[in-house]
């Protein structure tokens, strides 16, 4: 619902074309991720017989495939690369909703992440793939963001790196770290994204 709201805002002004196209492609990504983690919830249903989660994290480790399916969900809603294109799209957005965005719902994939923590810790091999793939995504957005000169889309890089050092922390097993670094990350780049007009009208010599 709170992605749906979003894509709301992201193309609440009709006329313009750039804005409903990366309202589309949010809503693809958005599907696509919600798709599987649906899955993930109907498969650890179908082999625990339980619906509450707080039951299913104390279960004796849940199977591997619907841990990769939660974590493909995570990663679309986190814009973790490969799926960080819708990101990079959305800074066709007003300013505030992109502040909402990467402060705010862009962190829903770590905390779905840290919710199923103690099942992640019985599978230490997809801890070292949540690494992995985590760090690349950090790289990637690191230097991505040293090669823009454009203010939002340089802090759009900056939260896709973000995102996968908060992955990496993940796949170390640290997901307390991760969550302090979701809220962290949320407050700070709130801040710039809402002081971001500011620097772009100062004058540089």
């Amino acid at each position: 619902i709170s992605n749906l709201l979003l894509v709301r805002l992201m193309v609440h002004k009709n006329g313009w074309k750039a804005a409903k196209a990366s309202g589309t492609l949010a809503t693809k990504n958005y599907i696509f991720g919600a798709a599987f983690v649906a899955c993930a919830f109907t498969m650890l249903y179908a082999s625990t017989g339980e619906t509450s989660i707080q039951v299913l994290v104390h279960t004796s480790g849940g199977d591997t495939f619907s841990l990769v399916l939660l974590l493909i969900g995570a990663m679309t809603q986190s814009a973790i690369w490969p799926f960080h294109k819708w990101l990079i799209s959305a800074l066709n957005s007003p300013t505030p909703v992109s502040a909402i965005m990467h402060a705010g719902l862009v962190n829903g994939g770590g905390f779905l992440l840290v919710r199923f923590a103690p099942l992640y810790f019985h599978h230490e091999t997809l801890l070292s793939a949540i690494f992995v793939i985590g760090f690349t995504s950090a790289l990637l957005g690191m230097l991505w963001q040293l090669m823009q000169n454009d203010i939002k889309r340089m802090l759009a890089c900056s939260t896709m790196g973000q995102m996968g050092f908060m992955l990496a922390q993940c796949g170390l097993g640290l997901f307390p770290l991760a969550v302090a670094h979701l809220v962290y990350h949320g407050m700070f780049k709130a801040y710039l994204f809402r002081a971001s007009g500011a620097i772009a009208q100062e004058k540089r010599f």
